[in-house]
């Protein structure tokens, strides 16, 4: 089944995308069983990580959570596909679950047709990444982002493979720079710490509209030292009827990131 991403949108409204899946228990982040939860849960879209094992194997897992994951203290980028494949996650309780990280290829293959899947953090392997979304004829369902590094920018323009872009910005110069007609640029995930940023200027924000850049604004509240979208954020909403999806929505934001699918979603439907 092929994936239509401006189709779907237009049928949706606004699309559903789920930070590292949907986990909790003994259901781990970045994993299959994670994507699958969230596409029970409503999902349109699946985000997840990617790091590169010593001998070039590419797999779905952030780096700098080993300690907590797995009880380690070595970065996983460090360690060989043999010994990533031996590590055993542990669920909230700290306990030992039999489950292993995911090969990224593994991962994909279990998603192909299902969803969009955005793969984060694989800035630093886009040739890798590239090559396998090529390998496994996915190209309609992956969306790649990066920051807006003249890294990225050089790779993007001069790679024939065409893959669905977006670029990580905080500024609006950050966004413009990858708005060329060689990259092929979906969407834009703006950052913003106040409701006066310039991003998210409505006459920018009309602007990316005009050029068919969809929006892409997280909800997902990390933590008190992060401020992803002046604090219109998941835990806003759950407390006050959807008050930050709301103000969200009423932007025009396009993708909503979030850790509650289904709360988005019943929400979503009721508009």
């Amino acid at each position: 089944m092929k994936k239509d991403f401006y189709k779907e949108l237009e049928e949706k409204g606004f699309l559903i995308a789920a930070h590292r899946g949907s986990f909790g228990g003994s259901v781990i982040d970045n994993t299959e069983l994670s994507s699958k939860v969230a596409l029970a849960m409503g999902a349109d879209i699946v985000e997840m990580d990617v790091i590169k094992s010593t001998d070039e194997v590419l797999y779905a897992f952030h780096d700098g959570e080993e300690p907590r994951r797995f009880g380690i203290e070595e970065n996983i980028k460090t360690l060989s596909s043999k010994e990533i494949d031996e590590l055993d996650y542990k669920n909230v309780l700290g306990e030992k679950t039999g489950q292993r990280v995911n090969r990224l290829e593994d991962l994909l293959l279990s998603l192909k047709g299902k969803c969009f899947i955005n793969l984060d953090r694989s800035w630093d392997y886009l040739k890798e990444v590239f090559e396998l979304v090529k390998k496994l004829e996915m190209e309609d369902q992956i969306i790649i982002k990066t920051h807006p590094t003249d890294e990225a920018f050089d790779f993007l323009t001069k790679n024939e493979n065409k893959l669905m872009y977006m670029v990580i910005a905080s500024k609006k110069e950050d966004v413009l720079k990858f708005m060329v007609p060689e990259i092929n640029m979906v969407a834009a995930e703006l950052l913003f710490e106040s409701e006066d940023s310039e991003v998210i200027e409505n006459e920018f924000l009309n602007y990316l509209k005009n050029k068919n850049i969809k929006i892409w604004i997280n909800s997902i509240t990390l933590g008190s030292r992060f401020n992803l979208s002046a604090h219109y954020d998941d835990n806003l909403s759950i407390l006050n009827d959807g008050e930050g999806w709301r103000w969200l929505i009423d932007k025009g934001v396009d993708i909503i990131q979030t850790d509650w699918p289904a709360l988005v979603k019943n929400y979503r439907n009721v508009l």
